[in-house]
């Protein structure tokens, strides 16, 4: 999972660095689909901890 934050943070990242502006619209659109995805996937609960 590590892998994809990382993968979410480079395409944000070059979307910022981006000049020409429909490629910037676009690199912005991926980055969102890469967020919608990662917010979707199912995390297994933590382990229960006695305090």
């Amino acid at each position: 999972m590590s892998e994809d934050a990382v993968n979410g943070w480079q395409r944000l990242a070059a979307a910022g660095r981006e000049p020409d502006l429909l490629r910037r619209a676009a690199l912005l659109a991926d980055a969102l689909i890469w967020l919608d995805f990662l917010l979707d996937v199912d995390v297994p609960d933590p382990p229960d901890v006695a305090a």
